[in-house]
């Protein structure tokens, strides 16, 4: 029988709502239990990853930095010793930042046209190898 998977979905701005909206179906569809954050801020993030106890947060990123985003996002969840709860990030992630916010902790970057398939195989690979190691 296999797990399930709680997934906080957030972003970072009003517009482009399409891909938000999207692969939350995605993931229902996929049996994948789907907290949908809305637009929140890191401190926001962690949060409601600690209130709704998820397995993985995913964070669409489409008008905000990365490269400034993620290190807060990752400071935040240290101070809340939650640093166990994997973040994939999607959206508008420009080259120059993805080694960077891997490097940092990002298990997975997905961009705008990646197959929903592929998305959720790969939200439950990850899930199911950070859940192998507690």
């Amino acid at each position: 029988m296999e797990q399930r998977i709680r997934l906080l979905l957030s972003r970072d701005d009003w517009y482009h709502q399409r891909g938000y909206w999207v692969l939350a179906s995605a993931f229902r569809d996929a049996g994948i239990e789907v907290v949908l954050g809305g637009i929140q801020t890191p401190e926001e993030i962690v949060q409601t990853a600690i209130q709704e106890d998820v397995d993985i947060i995913g964070y669409r990123i489409m008008d905000a930095a990365p490269k400034i985003l993620m290190p807060i996002l990752f400071d935040k969840m240290k101070q809340k010793d939650i640093l166990d709860i994997p973040v994939v990030v999607g959206g508008i992630i420009p080259q120059t930042e993805e080694a960077f916010i891997r490097e940092i902790g990002v298990k997975a970057v997905f961009r705008p046209y990646s197959p929903l398939e592929m998305i959720v195989e790969k939200i439950k690979t990850i899930v199911t190898e950070a859940k192998a190691q507690i």
